[in-house]
């Protein structure tokens, strides 16, 4: 393999990539500057030099820079073998991430990328991909109410295929990755987060790759692992993945930044990144004298991998700091040249060009796409097992989050003492009849705000981690989902079952066993409603912030357009009731009280407005149009579409995006 990354023998394993170039469209107001003024953004932080124009890009040998785009990665090549451990460095903003994420064909869609990836001699398998490759975010996306040794357990349980390996097998694994990362003393400790508290920080990250380790992937990439860890954690973590690299042959790249002079010579190699270019590739020793002989000494008492990455920014905003960053990337790459002319001549004397190799490698792999858009994607596990598991481990994390059963508990506690007792005891007065409209219009509405905050607010979290596990393959949306919308119902209805048990006999609505099990049932299915109403918002929303604003709005149009508040909505917005579940569950409550009631409370003679029968009520209030049968149906049905919609949502959503070149 040559020393730009261009394969040059397809017996070579491991990962290659040569001449990738990622450019970035500007903010609209700064692709209208660039384009008044001619020229494209060279002063950001991804401009491969800050004098830098289109013509001399492609001049130079990279694609021209279009107008209003900014350059993050400018002519990348590299290689990690089998079983080497390789450093990316850099100063933020100097491409190591996105590098990381060009490789692993996770970069996002915006923009434009060209170059070259190969794995073993190949275009990436675009089938196989997501169980080829092991990723660690720098943001550990993990349930922080299991413990370490059940995160990992069920990681085995999901990944590992049941064709290959048995209960038992998956549980051994799980204990040597445990074993290998050093993790024995805490793991019966829960993973914990920013704030749950839980096992230390090195401890979290060498968590997170066991995660990915427990399915012997044979490349592994790790986004910045290091951040946040003292000195200490970050050797032992380095350490850890050294070890583990060595005894199981993978292809190792991690991003870093800051590293330690123990840390930086613990790599085999390290590849130093400024402003999207390379500007060195190789062993760690080999560092200060390259950069002696380009006029840059260490100083006395200063880390050397703090001092190669200072020297290549731009810190002080100068013409003499851009000349300085270009000048380090631009005798690199004369290095690299000269060397791959060397190394690509062969044993003949005849020069394998990689423009003819990258045609040649270009077309097996439009082959490859082909083949792989036939490919039926082989789960590791039954949709059944999936589901299981998946329950299994979405009933430890929610039992386990005692606060907020315990906020859950205190408000039911609350509204019943409040409710209860202002509406106690309602008789057959036509004041009390009036009161019995008035709590019969609460009680969904409190149904439906009481489940949705509790059930939005962990769901982002939630969905993190099903977007990283659904990036490496390990099961379907549809199970996770399911597995979901059956945990959260019971979750929604055993607490608050003896709330509405007590309530019905405090307020003293209808003394009936049928109409006590049908006002169950009412409350059970609103309650279920705002189960998929909650999903649903969850699924739609990026951020807890944003559900938050989502849920009490979409809450208030409903309960507007769901009572007595407009008896007769104007026809524009007449749809808003027909799609609201209070309106439904309001309906359903009133007839089971009313219907049939005969009140001898009403005076005919008396000026003030009186109900004679149950029936004159409904009639008064316009909530007899359907049968209390009639209005669950229509209830379960919004329901059901709740859940449908939340569940496109989220497969939408969170479907993990490859992007291969």
């Amino acid at each position: 393999m040559s020393a730009t990354g261009v394969v040059a023998d397809d017996r070579v394993t491991g990962i290659a990539w040569s001449n990738i170039v990622y450019d970035i469209p500007l903010p609209r107001a700064q692709r209208k500057a660039a384009k008044a003024r001619g020229a494209p953004d060279t002063e950001g932080k991804g401009s491969s030099s800050a004098s830098t124009s289109p013509s001399a890009l492609s001049e130079s040998g990279g694609p021209p820079l279009l107008l209003g785009h900014r350059r993050i990665l400018d002519r990348v090549s590299g290689h990690v073998a089998q079983g080497e451990y390789v450093g990316i460095l850099g100063a933020s903003g100097s491409g190591k991430t996105t590098l990381l994420n060009v490789l692993s064909a996770r970069l996002s869609k915006t923009g434009h990328l060209s170059g070259l990836v190969t794995y073993n001699g190949e275009p990436r398998n675009q089938a196989t991909w997501k169980r080829t490759v092991g990723y660690v975010e720098q943001e550990d996306a993990m349930l922080a109410r299991l413990t370490v040794g059940e995160t990992i357990g069920y990681a085995a349980k999901l990944r590992l295929p049941n064709a290959k390996f048995s209960k038992e097998e998956k549980r051994v694994r799980a204990e040597e990755v445990i074993s290998m990362l050093r993790l024995e003393e805490c793991r019966d400790s829960q993973v914990g987060s920013q704030t749950n508290r839980g096992v230390s920080g090195g401890e979290r990250k060498r968590t997170s790759i066991g995660v990915e380790l427990v399915s012997d992937v044979p490349l592994l990439f790790l986004d910045e692992p290091t951040s946040g860890l003292d000195a200490f954690a970050a050797n032992l973590l380095v350490t850890n993945v050294s070890e583990v690299v060595r005894t199981r042959n993978i292809a190792c790249l991690m991003t870093i930044h800051q590293p330690s002079w123990n840390i930086f010579c613990r790599l085999d190699r390290v590849i130093l990144l400024a402003r999207g270019g390379v500007y060195f590739d190789g062993l760690p020793r080999d560092t200060i004298p390259w950069f002696e002989s380009l006029g840059y000494t260490v100083p006395e008492g200063t880390n050397p991998a703090d001092y190669f990455i200072s020297i290549a920014e731009n810190f002080e905003r100068t013409d003499e700091g851009a000349r300085r960053v270009e000048q380090l990337v631009g005798r690199w790459r004369e290095r690299s040249a000269a060397k791959a002319v060397s190394d690509n001549v062969n044993s003949e004397g005849t020069l394998v060009g990689s423009e003819s190799q990258s045609r040649s490698v270009k077309g097996t792999g439009a082959k490859r796409k082909r083949r792989s858009r036939r490919f039926k994607h082989n789960w590791p596990t039954p949709w059944v097992f999936e589901f299981q598991v998946l329950l299994r481990r979405a009933f430890l994390d929610l039992i386990r989050d005692v606060p907020t059963m315990i906020g859950v508990g205190g408000q039911t506690l609350f509204i019943l003492i409040i409710i209860g007792f202002a509406f106690f005891r309602l008789g057959d007065s036509q004041s009390d009849i009036l009161a019995t409209i008035g709590v019969l219009f609460f009680i969904p509405i409190n149904a439906s705000f009481a489940v949705l905050f509790p059930l939005i607010t962990p769901f982002p979290l939630q969905r993190a981690v099903m977007i990283r596990e659904r990036s490496a393959g390990l099961y379907r949306t549809s199970s996770f989902f399911l597995a979901k919308v059956v945990l959260e119902i019971p979750n929604a209805i055993v607490p608050r079952l003896p709330y509405y048990v007590l309530l019905y006999f405090m307020v003293g609505l209808r003394l009936s066993a049928s109409a006590f099990f049908t006002y169950l049932g009412i409350n059970f299915l609103q309650l279920v409603n705002g189960v998929g109403l909650g999903l649903m918002i969850g699924a739609m929303s990026p951020t807890v912030e944003l559900a938050n604003i989502l849920a009490p709005v979409i809450n208030v149009v409903f309960l507007l357009f769901g009572g007595s508040f407009l008896p007769a909505p104007p026809p524009w917005f007449i749809w808003l009731k027909w799609i609201s579940p209070i309106n439904y569950a309001y309906s359903s409550l009133a007839e089971n009280q009313f219907a049939g009631q005969v009140y001898s409370s009403c005076d005919p003679s008396s000026s003030t407005q009186c109900y004679p029968t149950g029936d004159a009520v409904l009639q008064a209030y316009n909530l007899g149009r359907f049968t209390i049968g009639q209005n669950m149906g229509f209830l379960a049905a919004i329901t059901l579409a709740f859940i449908a919609v939340g569940y496109i949502f989220l497969r939408w959503t969170a479907r993990p995006r490859l992007r291969f070149l």
